[in-house]
């Protein structure tokens, strides 16, 4: 049921807009790898994120937009399988070689968009379902009707609060100086809060502060990664590229950026009332 407030619409319209939302979270073989080594760093918000997730030897659990299987490799030694579900083939390749690292076996690999599993076809309903700041889709309504019914026992999923603009340090006048105001920021929780609350589900919101430490090789790297991921204008990019090393500091050669961003959790069980257990969170 949609209220006076069409939030799925909301939703749509504040997505950046991409060339090919097909290709949407393809990465080239590179970037995957820096990606899978650059969150190998963020075990203390991988495990405020795992935490609050009610697991049991038994169960199963589904993992939509697994990447480099942060959080699945981990879950998959509490749990009976994990199915990894995620676009980018370069960033299963890297699943495929931690899980063997780490000698796990129960983590099944799918290379798919979320919105092209046939449920019921691809992959069966799990006890738990999980999504990581992973839900970049337009139809955000029909992406979570499929999650709620892949699970069995519950659901749980993660992203910033105040959209991408959370996700990092980037102080309006910076902004402001980038994108003269313009900005198309991500939508946020508070989106897929009332997106369920329309669906009839009353998911349970946790919000916290996160604090990272991004490594980079060189300046070029983290310019073009930051430029890439803000579709910043190249006549800024000096202006970007001044802030990124006022933020910055060197360490033996490497290049780290710090700092902080709001995270959400957003969960329910299937009785659609979820408690979460949100020790130290």
């Amino acid at each position: 049921m949609t209220g006076i407030i069409n939030w799925n619409e909301l939703w749509r319209m504040t997505r950046p807009h991409t060339p090919d939302m097909k290709t949407q979270g393809e990465y080239d073989r590179e970037r995957a790898k820096w990606f899978n080594e650059t969150v190998k760093t963020h075990k203390v918000r991988t495990e405020k994120q795992i935490v609050p997730i009610e697991l049991d030897p038994e169960y199963t659990v589904l993992d939509v937009g697994a990447g480099t299987g942060r959080l699945a490799i981990p879950i998959a030694k509490k749990v009976k399988s994990v199915t990894a579900i995620d676009p980018s083939r370069n960033m299963l390749a890297c699943l495929r070689a931690n899980m063997k690292k780490e000698d796990i076996a129960n983590i099944a690999c799918i290379n798919k968009r979320w919105e092209d599993i046939g449920l019921g076809v691809d992959v069966m309903p799990h006890d738990v379902v999980i999504a990581s700041h992973s839900l970049a889709i337009l139809d955000v309504q029909e992406a979570l009707t499929k999650i709620d019914a892949a699970a069995k026992k519950s659901v749980y999923l993660f992203t910033f609060v105040k959209g991408i603009r959370g996700l990092m340090w980037l102080d309006d006048g910076l902004w402001n100086e980038i994108y003269d105001g313009n900005y198309q920021t991500w939508s946020d929780h508070a989106y897929l809060s009332n997106i369920l609350h329309d669906m009839g589900i009353y998911a349970n919101t946790k919000i916290w502060d996160s604090e990272f430490e991004q490594p980079y090789d060189s300046l070029n790297e983290m310019v073009n990664y930051w430029k890439e991921l803000y579709n910043t204008p190249s006549e800024k990019e000096e202006i970007l590229t001044e802030y990124l090393l006022k933020m910055s500091v060197e360490k033996d050669g490497t290049l780290y950026l710090s700092g902080k961003s709001k995270s959400a959790m957003v969960c329910w069980k299937k009785n659609h009332e979820c408690t979460g257990k949100v020790h130290n969170i």
